[in-house]
């Protein structure tokens, strides 16, 4: 069995994509399993093996250490790698940004991905009503930074991948935000980033599961 650490997800970008940006990024040697939709029951097979005490997917294992929840992983990441802040002012300021990042993320998926309704339908009243607030928002809270918080931390991951990840839905309106598209080009700028995407290892897409409407296939 392998040393290195082992992240597992769905062959998708999905909730792991911020966690393996933080490994790249912190030059982590990890092993990723990744199971593919189709053969879910590699996965099954998997589940109850693992030593997770609430298996699901993503998982992380790193010696003694098994983790299972995106968050959670996330946050032992960030922790273990400098990439979360020390003192309480700087922390709640982290934590409320990734909170709010993820209210904008569900609200996508809720509103659009995995609507009732044909994205077609929803996309142009979700850009104006949802998304272009929200982007407002961020922009305002971003300022002159160069990042989210005082220096780079987890709450950049997150949010590099849902800006991302709205630059492949609606490219033409994140280009109407420079901020967005400098913070965008800043993050993908960091050496370590810079050499993953390049590589065979990064994957544009899938963003999403199959089931979602948007962001499985191009």
């Amino acid at each position: 069995m392998s040393t290195k650490p082992t992240l597992g997800y769905w062959d998708i970008r999905g909730l792991a994509q911020p966690i393996r940006l933080m490994l790249y990024y912190a030059g982590v040697d990890f092993v990723e399993k990744q199971y593919k939709h189709s053969e879910r029951d590699v996965w099954l097979s998997d589940k109850p093996n693992l030593g997770l005490d609430f298996p699901n997917l993503p998982y992380y294992i790193d010696g003694d250490v098994k983790i299972s929840q995106s968050k959670a992983i996330l946050n032992y990441v960030a922790r273990k790698h400098g990439l979360v802040a020390r003192d309480d002012r700087e922390l709640i300021k982290q934590e409320i940004v990734a909170e709010q990042l993820r209210d904008i993320r569900m609200k996508f998926l809720m509103g659009v991905v995995f609507s009732d309704k044909d994205p077609a339908d929803t996309k142009d009243g979700y850009i104006t009503g949802v998304l272009i607030p929200h982007l407002d928002d961020l922009v305002k809270f971003l300022g002159d930074k160069q990042w989210l918080t005082t220096s780079l931390s987890y709450v950049d991951f997150l949010a590099y991948e849902l800006l991302d990840s709205f630059r492949l839905f609606t490219p033409e309106t994140i280009a109407k935000y420079p901020v967005i598209g400098r913070y965008l080009d800043r993050f993908e700028a960091l050496p370590t980033i810079k050499s993953y995407q390049s590589s065979e290892k990064y994957k544009q897409w899938p963003v999403l599961s199959p089931g979602a409407k948007w962001g499985y296939n191009k």
